[in-house]
């Protein structure tokens, strides 16, 4: 006789985050005085003023994500359409999903991807390009650039694609506050030429640590239809639906 008792499935965070919406609210503050090291510049006074207007009147909770240029907000959509400041609320997951992965240093159950990686050239990238790799991770929606690294995306003094300090969840609960930063990235393939269009990324800048790989972000898959498949120890990346299925 099949056993009819629900199933009660427990919930993947038992003791949920709770955001302290009075702190985040000073840090903002902190962010508008000239003599904090995390000063923003002047253009984001305004988008950070609307942020902190919006925590007060019960606006957003910190949690979900909320984009800000102009001093209003907008869609996700939208901000990575917008040559200009835009700032950010909300936090952010990097979460390892390692059975998603295949070939690369870490041993066959890890996938990588080989991209290029600018700063946007509306938002002031002058044109310098570094290629990356990153280990495709479905449960990160941020690439990770390591703070060394800014020096090879040429001068980014005055880049308008920054997009304030975020807070970062990990594994083990938050992992930090990180700048969060708007750039583009393009898939390449094994030969390093190009096969991707460049598609816009948002990334958190943070200091490389021994034994910490590089993550990729929500724009790729967003922009492309990666997947994996039995058997198959490659990692599928296409532009359609279709061609996706004649490479598993």
């Amino acid at each position: 006789m099949a056993n009819t008792t629900p199933i009660t499935f427990l919930p993947a965070i038992p003791v949920p985050l709770v955001f302290d919406v009075q702190e985040r609210i000073e840090q903002l503050h902190s962010y508008l005085d000239p003599s904090n090291p995390l000063y923003q510049p002047e253009p984001q006074h305004i988008n950070i003023k609307a942020a902190i207007t919006l925590y007060e009147d019960g606006k957003i909770d910190g949690i979900q994500h909320v984009y800000i240029t102009g001093g209003k907000v907008v869609t996700r959509e939208v901000a990575n359409n917008t040559m200009t400041w835009v700032w950010a609320e909300g936090v952010h997951y990097q979460l390892a999903q390692k059975h998603a992965y295949g070939h690369g240093p870490f041993g066959p159950n890890y996938h990588e991807i080989r991209m290029l990686l600018r700063l946007i050239p509306e938002l002031g990238g002058d044109g310098t390009v570094c290629g990356i790799i990153a280990m495709n991770d479905t449960g990160s929606d941020l690439l990770n650039i390591f703070d060394a690294e800014m020096q090879h995306l040429g001068i980014y003094q005055g880049y308008a694609g920054w997009l304030g300090p975020v807070a970062i969840v990990g594994i083990s609960g938050v992992a930090g506050i990180y700048p969060k930063i708007r750039v583009q990235v393009q898939l390449v393939r094994d030969d390093n030429t190009p096969w991707s269009d460049w598609i816009t990324e948002n990334a958190i800048v943070k200091p490389a640590v021994p034994g910490v790989p590089r993550l990729s972000g929500s724009g790729i898959r967003e922009a492309l239809y990666l997947a994996t498949g039995p058997g198959n120890h490659v990692l599928a990346a296409s532009t359609t639906k279709g061609g996706l299925a004649s490479l598993l």
